[in-house]
């Protein structure tokens, strides 16, 4: 039963506003791996941690959202991106997103997608340790 617990967290689906976010395929990953990295050291040395759980994500998004942004000259372009890139629409309309609601579909990406890369480790993990005993 534990198994199919972490896969209900791995296919999770989210709604902001009118906006539905699924979980990255590899493909939309690809999309966004880009601008991510771009804003992952800044974050790093923010504080950011994999350790946090949602409500700390969150909480850390929130107080330190305008501070990205201007910590990284591109930083608005990279939020852009990672939103484009994961509902699948054009950057344009993303945007076009009302500022409150690219927050809050920006929160939900990031905090639905870090949980199940954390989430996926130990399944990737055991997988692996399948491979390796039968060779």
């Amino acid at each position: 039963m534990e198994i199919q617990n972490e896969m209900d967290v791995l296919l999770s689906e989210a709604e902001v506003g009118p906006y539905k976010i699924i979980p990255w395929s590899l493909g939309r990953f690809k999309k966004v791996l880009s601008p991510l990295l771009l804003l992952l050291k800044p974050l790093k040395e923010m504080g950011l941690t994999l350790e946090m759980d949602e409500a700390a994500f969150k909480k850390f998004i929130l107080e330190k959202g305008i501070e990205i942004i201007l910590l990284v000259p591109e930083g608005l372009e990279a939020l852009t991106k990672i939103i484009a890139g994961t509902l699948d629409i054009s950057e344009q309309e993303s945007q076009e997103i009302d500022l409150d609601l690219s927050v809050a579909i920006l929160v939900a990406i990031i905090s639905q997608n870090i949980q199940r890369l954390k989430n996926s480790l130990p399944l990737i993990m055991g997988q692996i340790k399948t491979i390796i005993r039968a060779a």
